[in-house]
């Protein structure tokens, strides 16, 4: 009998009054949320133990973005109980935020958990080039085809919801997507994605509409792409040349002793884009004379001042009116320092991880440098230097038991980047994802150490 009651008190009988908090997951990852929106995120919290779990605080960690906020959570659970963590992300700005939630329980054993929080602001951008397409006139029955891109400009992926017409376009127009086309559609950052419209007109009345493109942008949600054709000029009526710029982009970076390559299309409904006078114009002096050829495209080349420059398409018709469009540049000096920027990432906002520190310097002087001795999440950092200097990174861990440092991408504005350095991780503790089994230290001790060459622009 002596026995059996033994039997029966190994095990639980043992854990009795002892809560056990779990969290799952143990990271809170948002991703991308469009600014103005906000995401909620859920997170699991369950007590394993055999006594009541209670919660003697809930809240956010010290250094946290206050984009970040923790909506609701339970006070107690009993034993297999399980509750909810909900939190929430809010971002103001574009870029990345980091964070924590500290949650201090009566559990014995782990009285204090972190929940890590990362999330990212971003402001997605709808670029349509060109916005006009004209068909000009067309029999009954034959067709033309024009195409139009889409590009995901602004910041994050541009997503797709709805392409097509408001009214009864769809009489003469039929529009042609990608393949892999479904809603939504998503586009990454900085790439694009063609629209062919096809005009097949049943008679030879004039057909002008629109197509319709729905996305996440939150400044233009709808934008239009106007279709002309089978269009009839009134002689007593001028509309002004409708102009645009397809290249250079707002943001871009260039070199005052570079020629740049510029583009746009003018569209005219009253006459031929050949007709048309267009120039090229850097802060109201002209760079270049603009060569339209017959479908509207303007084309030119010139060497731009130094600074934030206007960069401006203008075309007159043959009656005076004037049409124009611009974008906002930089161009630096070719013989003067510029200013990059190193991220861990694709875009100039990605943040990076470092185990413990790191030291930057260019052609041998420290830049930048990280020393707290602790692991770090970092944001991007700027730089001066000029093509063809040297950029040091050297790595050090200080503490037991994890080493790392993300690949780092070095950037000249917003249109090139130069990939430097691969990510690095390892760590002596088994439990860790970077355990390799052979990584023993020294701590301190420098375990990273590499040079790049600046080869952009």
């Amino acid at each position: 009998m002596l026995l059996l009651l033994l039997a029966c008190t190994d095990g639980p009988a043992l854990n009795a009054g002892k809560p056990e908090m779990v969290v799952t997951p143990a990271r809170a990852d948002f991703g991308e949320v469009v600014l103005g929106n906000q995401s909620a995120l859920g997170m699991r919290v369950r007590n394993d133990g055999y006594g009541d779990l209670q919660f003697e605080s809930v809240a956010l960690g010290d250094g946290t973005s206050l984009d970040f906020a923790v909506v609701a959570f339970p006070e107690a659970l009993g034993h297999d109980e399980e509750g909810v963590l909900e939190l929430r992300y809010t971002p103001d700005v574009e870029g990345q935020d980091f964070g924590t939630v500290v949650l201090t329980s009566n559990d014995i054993a782990a009285p204090v958990l972190t929940v890590e929080l990362e999330g990212m602001g971003v402001l997605p951008r709808i670029d349509v080039d060109p916005e006009v397409l004209y068909f000009g006139t067309v029999p009954p029955g034959e067709s033309v085809t024009l195409s139009t891109r889409v590009t995901a400009a602004g910041s994050g992926d541009l997503r797709i919801t709805g392409v097509g017409f408001p009214g009864d376009e769809g009489l003469a127009y039929t529009v042609g997507l990608p393949d892999d086309y479904a809603e939504p559609y998503v586009v990454t950052h900085g790439f694009s994605f063609p629209i062919e419209i096809t005009f097949t007109p049943p008679d030879e009345s004039e057909y002008v509409g629109d197509l319709y493109i729905e996305s996440n942008d939150p400044e233009e949600p709808v934008a239009a792409v106007h279709l002309y054709g089978n269009t009839i000029d009134d002689p007593t009526e001028n509309e002004p040349p409708l102009v645009e710029i397809l290249d250079p982009d707002n943001g871009e970076y260039f070199m005052d002793d570079v020629a740049v390559q510029m583009g746009g299309y003018v569209f005219d409904p009253d006459e031929p884009a050949t007709n048309l006078l267009c120039g090229w114009f850097a802060d109201g002096t002209r760079v270049d004379v603009g060569d339209v050829d017959p479908s509207g495209i303007v084309t030119g080349l010139g060497l731009l001042p130094v600074g934030e420059v206007e960069v401006t398409l203008r075309c007159y018709d043959s009656e005076g009116l004037v049409g124009e469009d611009s974008a906002e540049v930089t161009v630096w000096p070719h013989d003067e320092p510029v200013v990059y920027t190193l991220s861990g990432g694709d875009s100039v906002f990605d943040w990076f991880h470092i185990d413990d520190d790191v030291a930057i310097t260019v052609n041998g002087v420290e830049v930048y440098s990280d020393s707290n001795h602790t692991s770090d999440t970092l944001p991007p950092v700027e730089i001066e230097a000029e093509r063809g200097d040297v950029i040091g990174i050297v790595a050090t861990d200080q503490n037991y038991c994890d080493m790392g440092i993300d690949a780092l991408v070095l950037h000249w504005g917003t249109g090139e980047s130069q990939a430097l350095n691969e990510a690095v991780c390892d760590s002596a503790c088994a439990d860790h994802a970077c355990y390799s089994g052979s990584y023993n230290g020294p701590w301190p001790g420098v375990y990273f150490d590499e040079e790049y060459t600046i080869a952009i622009p």
